[in-house]
């Protein structure tokens, strides 16, 4: 795509550029990202400004909110970027704690898009990333906190070198572009650990992962914490959890944000602390993991009726949404759409296994990308669930008003499979199509 004349100075405009770019084009590699970067001024930064990088299959988000809050309970001013957004591209760029304004955003896109030539095309991806970096360093962002897109090694993020990787969880998924193995996509993932990298932090991983992130971290001399070895927790209760190592916090009060990827961002924060003389109290570790949010992760967004929006679009997603919902058995619906290139059958057997769902509205999404409703019907039907209780639609708003019609009293609705399928759904609610969701 040529570069062509600038957008007029609105949103409107550039999320109309933007989307021409095409979100779902990928092509990795950092020579693009890392030429436009230094053309702008951010492909490296102060002595003083830590980076933190996230990379994983699931949990990335989770875990990169949940520091940012700590640290901005701390007192330091934090960068944080996560993707992708639900309601608006605004949610991927937040520093000292806000999302950054319409204004960040055009002054951000501008110059972005003055550095770009002929010989420096840029993904979606590639361009909202530089626009990120230049927002956090035009805000004097103490520490950035980078969730990377999509692999590790070649993402846009990784133009910056990463002072703590962080490495939630390794699964298969994006597999026609990471790799076929849990191997291939470990390599992938581990090329965030660089040089300066001085400690890699991982969840709980398959032995072969954790064989070759260890690997890769030895080469560089970072140190490892792996959840579950020289990282450890404790979980008292459904309320309550305790950090063992590597510094022990008692009593730690469960977030809302997936408790899975808590020790990660804890530790994080540990280290922080410890290597890098951050001033971070046991209690604004607190308080940030009682702050931290991210919208569409174990989200409700009524109470009135009972909704649980999650975007679980994977097995392993979709393992720990069901095992969370499993801990409450109580009367509930689904409403469901997914992506063609997602695991259906695997994700939805994570459902079906412990028969969570009383009754299924699935939907066709939107785009390339979308699954058709059938697929996921007919995926469903060979898993088990009879058909009665199945109701296909052409959308997820569709899908939505019905299940919202038929919900009986005292249950839940829980809206699952896919990024996209949330966003449908809340543009819906945002559109007034359905009930307004209710104050957060």
């Amino acid at each position: 795509m040529t570069k062509g004349s600038m957008p007029a100075p609105s949103i409107a405009a550039w999320q109309e550029y933007l989307n021409k770019l095409n979100p779902n084009v990928i092509k990795l590699g950092l020579e693009r990202a890392q030429l436009a970067a230094a053309r702008l001024g951010v492909d490296k930064v102060s002595d003083d400004v830590r980076v933190v990088t996230v990379a994983g299959t699931n949990g990335k988000g989770s875990c990169a909110a949940m520091l940012a809050a700590i640290l901005e309970n701390a007192g330091y001013r934090t960068g944080l970027y996560t993707s992708p957004h639900i309601r608006s591209f605004n949610e991927r760029i937040v520093y000292g704690g806000v999302m950054a304004s319409d204004d960040d955003l055009i002054e951000a896109f501008e110059a972005v898009y003055e550095v770009l030539d002929e010989e420096c095309p840029l993904t979606f991806f590639e361009f909202t990333t530089l626009a990120a970096l230049y927002i956090f360093k035009n805000h004097l962002c103490n520490v950035l906190v980078l969730e990377v897109g999509l692999g590790g090694r070649l993402d846009a993020v990784n133009i910056l070198d990463a002072d703590i990787a962080l490495i939630p969880s390794i699964g298969l998924d994006h597999c026609q572009i990471l790799g076929s193995t849990l191997k291939e996509i470990a390599i992938e993932k581990a090329g965030i650990i660089k040089d300066r990298t001085v400690t890699v932090v991982t969840g709980e991983l398959p032995e072969v992962c954790r064989n070759e992130i260890g690997a890769i971290a030895a080469r560089h001399q970072a140190a490892l914490h792996v959840v579950g070895r020289n990282l450890k927790i404790r979980v008292s209760d459904d309320t309550h959890f305790d950090m063992r190592a590597p510094i022990e916090i008692l009593n730690l009060e469960v977030p809302s944000l997936p408790l899975i990827n808590a020790p990660l961002s804890v530790t994080a924060a540990l280290l922080l602390r410890l290597v890098f003389k951050f001033d971070i109290s046991d209690g604004a570790i607190r308080a940030g993991l009682m702050n931290a949010h991210l919208p569409g992760r174990l989200e409700r967004i009524s109470r009135d009726p009972d909704v649980l929006l999650d975007v679980a679009h994977n097995p392993p997603a979709a393992h720990y949404l069901a095992e969370r919902l499993n801990l409450n058995p109580r009367p509930r619906n689904a409403v469901i759409g997914m992506l063609k290139d997602k695991d259906i059958r695997s994700t939805l057997k994570e459902f079906t296994d412990l028969d969570l769902f009383e009754h299924y509205f699935v939907c066709s999404l939107p785009g390339e990308r979308g699954a058709e409703s059938v697929v996921i019907e007919e995926t469903l039907l060979a898993l088990g669930i009879p058909r009665y209780r199945i109701e296909s639609f052409d959308t997820a708003a569709q899908a939505y008003r019905a299940a919202l019609s038929e919900l009986p009293v005292d249950s839940e609705l829980v809206v699952a499979g896919s990024f996209v399928t949330a966003e449908e759904v809340l543009k819906s609610i945002d559109d007034g199509q359905t009930w307004q969701a209710a104050e957060q």
